[in-house]
């Protein structure tokens, strides 16, 4: 195996491939660690979820009401579950949809549900005593709206977002498009792990690949909208994830021209 391997040189799409596995290793190694440390600061002005894969602040001036509930998190919309971290938006037995920022998968929570009716469900070690302080901040039956801050930033980072991704998208789609007619009818459409195309077929199946990639960015524009509103974080994971799938994409359409 040694003297097989010994004058091969990884394509970069292999590369990617190997990539891959590694990189969600790392994800995962990551968010096991910084699991137990989700922690809830009631600041000045805000509340503050400490959380490094996707911190959240809200403004007390934005929660309408908050209460101690009892539910289950049922089906994980998007977002990750670890030992002792639940975040994202989960789907709960008896208050519909919520984005969750939660230790625990059951029992004893604190929902938030802010202005513009977003559900946030909290898990604090005590949910009464975290209730009364946050009374103290705010009060909920006759919410403040004056002094109220938009996150501005996070907005337009977000807009920046799917712009970029979007014109990524186009390039992609441009790029194809340009070099679609020079091609023959019969082009390689899928590799062998040693980079040697094993299956050909029409250059039309070039077409169905871009109609695949069309989902990158409106998924992306979905998601950001919905679940980039209040933080950063996960903005910044979309772009990354959704950049990264147009530019394997791109990668793959390239190994097909370097085999023909």
């Amino acid at each position: 195996m040694v003297f097989l391997l010994s004058g091969w040189e990884p394509e970069p799409v292999l590369l990617l491939v190997m990539l891959i596995p590694l990189t969600i290793s790392g994800v995962i190694i990551y968010s096991s660690y910084v699991a137990g440390r989700m922690e809830y600061v009631l600041g000045e002005d805000e509340l503050k979820v400490s959380f490094p894969l996707s911190p959240l602040r809200v403004s007390y001036s934005k929660i309408k009401c908050a209460a101690k509930v009892e539910t289950n998190l049922r089906f994980r919309l998007f977002g990750v579950s670890l030992p002792g971290a639940h975040w994202g938006a989960f789907t709960t037995s008896s208050l519909g949809n919520a984005q969750v920022y939660a230790t625990r998968y059951n029992g004893e929570f604190v929902l938030l549900e802010l202005l513009d009716g977003e559900k946030v469900l909290l898990s604090p070690k005590e949910p009464a005593p975290f209730l009364e302080k946050l009374r103290e901040k705010t009060d909920f039956a006759e919410p403040t709206m004056a002094g109220v801050v938009e996150p501005s930033l996070v907005k337009q980072l977000v807009y920046v977002q799917v712009a970029v991704v979007a014109v990524a998208w186009l390039a992609f789609v441009a790029y194809v498009a340009s070099i679609y007619p020079g091609l023959p009818e019969i082009i390689p459409v899928h590799f062998g792990f040693n980079g040697v195309p094993n299956r050909y077929g029409g250059k039309v199946e070039l077409l169905v690949l871009l109609a695949v990639s069309a989902l990158f960015p409106t998924l992306n524009t979905v998601f950001a909208f919905k679940f980039g509103k209040y933080n950063k974080g996960m903005t910044i994971f979309l772009s990354a994830v959704f950049l990264l799938a147009v530019g394997f994409f791109a990668l793959a359409v390239n190994q097909m021209l370097q085999a023909i």
